[in-house]
């Protein structure tokens, strides 16, 4: 059955654990973003794992696998993949840090890959705007968004708080100014900009206020349960 068109992706990803690989930055990027995630076991040494492993990939509506370090179980993650890659929908992303890796092996050299070199959001370069504007960009749902936006100041920014606020209520039920003023940190938003994207969620049917309140809640289930 196709991926109901609202419901944000289920992702599965594949990165290294050990050596120098920042894991907590990196899935930092990935818990303040509207996806739901299934992160890989890179202790694969029996069939079983490999069987739930393959069972878990192919739940997944796409995966992403972070090859900078190149690390042999990632490595295995993505041959998974590209052997379930002909079922509809089944599609997955390569991330790469440049700042780490240069390149990728030769065997993988000529598939398309989304380059980063920092974890944050800076334009181009950081793995949260590749994020969102390289593959979360894609989503009918941020379409819509992107769309409600458009011609308007600081748009990138405004796609910024509004994917962050999804992800927000991914995991809790409510939000409240507090919450608001923490996800628009840094983005040097002004009251008048952070209402105009609270506007377009709610005209989205994405969030309500809680009557009485200015506090927000769910409109609109967008996470698979």
């Amino acid at each position: 059955m196709a991926r109901v068109r609202t419901m944000m992706p289920k992702v599965f990803i594949g990165h290294p654990f050990g050596g120098k690989f920042a894991v907590k930055k990196f899935r930092g990027i990935f818990k303040a973003l509207p996806f739901a995630v299934q992160y890989g076991n890179t202790d694969l040494q029996t069939k079983h794992l490999l069987a739930i492993m393959k069972e878990q990939i192919s739940k997944a509506d796409f995966s992403i696998f972070d090859l900078s370090d190149w690390n042999s179980n990632v490595a295995l993650e993505l041959g998974l993949a590209e052997g379930l890659k002909k079922k509809p929908l089944k599609k997955y992303y390569i991330l790469l840090n440049t700042r780490r890796s240069k390149n990728v092996p030769s065997d993988i050299q000529g598939l398309q890959r989304i380059e980063y070199t920092s974890y944050d959001y800076k334009k181009d370069s950081g793995l949260g705007y590749q994020l969102i504007f390289s593959i979360l960009g894609k989503e009918y749902l941020v379409k819509k968004i992107r769309g409600a936006l458009a011609e308007q100041q600081y748009v990138d920014k405004k796609i910024q708080l509004a994917l962050k606020i999804m992800g927000h209520l991914r995991d809790y039920e409510r939000l409240n100014q507090d919450n608001i003023k923490t996800l628009a940190r840094g983005l040097r938003l002004r009251k008048t900009h952070t209402d105009n994207v609270l506007r377009v969620l709610e005209n989205q049917k994405i969030i309500k206020k809680i009557k009485g309140t200015k506090v927000y809640t769910k409109r609109l289930q967008i996470f698979k349960k």
